[in-house]
């Protein structure tokens, strides 16, 4: 059986030092569980991103204002959690 995949303390801090590596300003605003999902509201740089981690493994984060930040976060969370395929 796979392991639930989630964002756990360690795997949050990590999430949030490599997005002040990149942002100066990133904080996660709350944290929400769902039954399949975990939603993850990250403010960054006063830019509202909504990242949503699937159980089973998918990622994906939306965000209004600035789609090329929400596809860096998801790609940050990626590489945080495991799930870069490489290249």
């Amino acid at each position: 059986m796979r392991r639930r995949l989630v964002l756990d303390g360690g795997t949050l801090v990590k999430l949030v030092r490599r997005c002040r590596e990149r942002w100066r300003d990133c904080s996660v605003d709350r944290i929400v569980y769902g039954r399949s999902k975990q939603l993850v509201y990250i403010n960054v740089n006063g830019v509202p991103v909504k990242l949503i981690v699937y159980f089973d493994g998918r990622l994906r984060a939306y965000s209004g204002r600035a789609p090329g930040i929400a596809l860096a976060v998801k790609r940050i969370a990626e590489r945080v959690l495991g799930l870069d395929r490489g290249g």
